[in-house]
């Protein structure tokens, strides 16, 4: 019975000890410091984020392997550490993506972990958390070579200015932590902006005075690796080639109307217009090496040569577009407070009396839809009206808005002749069908019976006919139709002299051997 007591006590004790040596072997990282080699690693260990976890819970070996460790150690007495226990991702992602997140920093919504373990890229695929974590040996902070030192990013270096002679940790420019949702797709994660240094970053480091203008408005939100990329390019000025190829304006002349219309090379070298950091167009000598001369048939750019060009066009937020600010009206820096003298005090008469001007009026029919016929100003008969009854528009003087009928009343009477007032060609506005009918034919409202049976009538129609018979009257010859459907024609004339000039006439009759009936139309 003793004998039996003393045997379970010391199974008791055996299975008591053996449970610590269990524990302390699996679980109390002592016991791989008791191996004089892995003191430097465990410093660094010690240092890291993952101090508090035991060796155990990312070295899992089988006892295989274990055991092969322990052979190599007693036999060989090795002077460094040989390759061991290989740690598979989802070690790291039972912690790091399915652990408690007030706890563990979620991996899967930072941007750079995001692009690198759930692209579809072929060359990331099968990466493993070590290939990056592991080059400072258990202390898992990527190093300045992580990025190259897989095969990756090997090609990848610094070429830009005075850069290129530093060695910068990758993380300094790129936010490779930054959160993003857990719902975004890994496409838009990486062509986003948050992989490209910002002002913060970048002037964190560089002592850019020129950089600390940048305006409020910036349409590129202080993304300077929008347009600046220090691995491709070797001087800032290189950076003018990003703005077709960022993405941003590969349809360059569809930017601004203000655009359209320049050469290629000007739409290629941006800084020829903008100054860098700045966006829009601030001096008049870079807007002038294009516009040059500028138009002034609505503005006089001349007279207002010593102005620039931004005293009244301005960019709007939008980003370069060009806009008249208002209120920009000739009162706003002329005159002062009191009214504007005369315009001709100014604008010599040499400058606008000799213009006629289309104007599109409208016209009511009896039959068919409403038509526009494009008429004249003439400033010469206009030259008792003041020039501000007409040119309201505060900033180009514009009188388009204003219809003839808003100075004239009604004017025509069942005798009075449209071309008497009105000399441009029936045919401009009308089909020739009806030239013949007469405009009261259409024009109830306006009856005209009194048509003139004149030859100057007739030419405004008929300019092939100029030559023919120029001392004639077309109606000695000619008559208008009478009834609807007749044409022109013909009529039986005799070979005396014209009606209406006397027996003997004031010009000769009809010429010999034009006597009979019918006139030889080929004359």
């Amino acid at each position: 019975m003793a004998l039996a007591g003393l045997l379970l006590a010391a199974a008791a004790a055996a299975a008591l000890y053996g449970y610590q040596l269990y524990d302390y072997v699996q679980h109390d990282n002592e016991f791989c410091l008791s191996c004089h080699l892995m003191v430097e690693p465990y410093e660094r260990f010690a240092r890291s984020e993952h101090r508090g976890l035991g060796c155990k819970a990312c070295h899992q070996p089988t006892p295989f392997a274990r055991a092969k460790m322990a052979l190599t150690q007693i036999a060989r007495s090795p002077a460094g550490l040989a390759e061991h226990a290989e740690v598979p991702n989802e070690r790291c992602e039972a912690c790091h993506i399915k652990g408690d997140p007030e706890k563990w920093l979620l991996i899967s919504n930072t941007v750079g972990h995001r692009v690198h373990l759930a692209s579809a890229d072929p060359s990331l695929r099968g990466l493993k958390c070590v290939e990056c974590h592991a080059t400072s040996l258990h202390e898992f902070s990527p190093t300045d070579q992580t990025c190259a030192q897989a095969g990756c990013h090997e090609g990848v270096k610094l070429q830009l200015g005075r850069m290129s002679r530093l060695t910068l940790h990758c993380l300094v420019c790129h936010d490779y932590t930054k959160p993003v949702a857990r719902a975004a797709p890994v496409a838009g994660v990486a062509g986003s902006p948050t992989l490209r240094p910002q002002a913060p970053e970048c002037l964190s480091c560089h002592a850019m005075r020129r950089l600390g203008r940048f305006p409020a408005d910036d349409p590129h939100r202080g993304v300077c690796g929008a347009c600046h990329n220090p691995h491709e390019q070797t001087v800032p000025r290189e950076a003018v080639a990003s703005c077709a190829t960022a993405g941003c304006h590969e349809q360059v002349a569809s930017i601004t109307g203000m655009h359209r219309g320049l050469e290629a090379g000007v739409l290629q070298d941006c800084v020829q217009c903008h100054e860098a950091h700045r966006f829009g167009v601030v001096s008049k000598q870079q807007c002038r090496a294009c516009h040059q001369p500028v138009d002034g048939t609505q503005f006089s750019h001349t007279r207002h040569g010593g102005l620039e060009c931004g005293a009244c066009h301005a960019t709007t937020p939008e980003h370069g577009t060009l806009a008249i600010s208002g209120p920009r009206d000739c009162q706003s820096c002329h005159h002062g407070p009191q009214a504007a003298a005369r315009c001709s005090a100014c604008h010599a008469a040499s400058e606008y009396a000799a213009r006629s001007y289309p104007k599109s009026q409208r016209f009511l029919i009896s039959v068919g839809e409403p038509r526009t016929r494009t008429l004249s100003f003439d400033h010469r008969w206009h030259g008792r009206v003041a020039c501000a009854q007409c040119h309201t528009d505060p900033l180009t003087r514009s009188a388009a808005g204003l219809e003839c009928t808003a100075c004239h009343a009604d004017h025509h009477e069942p005798t009075v002749s449209c071309m008497a007032c009105h000399p441009r060609p029936p045919s401009d506005a009308h089909d020739k069908d009806v030239v013949h009918e007469g405009c009261s034919a259409c024009h109830a409202e306006l009856p005209l019976q009194g048509v003139p049976r004149t030859r100057t009538f007739c030419l405004i129609c008929h300019q092939d006919r100029v030559e023919h018979y120029p001392e004639g009257v077309c109606t000695d010859c000619h008559a208008l139709p009478g009834t609807e459907g007749e044409e022109a024609r013909l009529e039986r004339r005799t070979h005396e002299p014209i009606l209406g000039r006397g027996g003997s006439g004031d010009r000769p009759g009809l010429q010999a051997g034009r006597s009979g009936n019918r006139f030889d139309r080929s004359r």
